[in-house]
């Protein structure tokens, strides 16, 4: 079986994920981020957002929010 990377992509004004994309884990990074980029860009479009609202991270590694103390 095929080791892929899963990500998903956000809206930073909600925090809701509004897709998810998995790619081959051996895939060249510069095209790896042209798909994201590509993904990122179809869901600004399809969601009638800008595409600045929108970021990507791998599911394995999220992007942990700190809580103010």
């Amino acid at each position: 079986m095929e080791k892929e990377l899963h990500y998903e992509f956000s809206n930073s004004q909600t925090g809701n994920v509004i897709a998810y994309l998995s790619l081959p884990a051996d895939m060249d990074e510069k095209e790896r981020t042209e798909q994201l980029e590509k993904k990122r860009a179809e869901r600004a479009i399809e969601n009638k957002l800008y595409i600045e609202l929108i970021y990507w991270q791998d599911k394995e590694h999220r992007i942990q929010k700190i809580s103010p103390i």
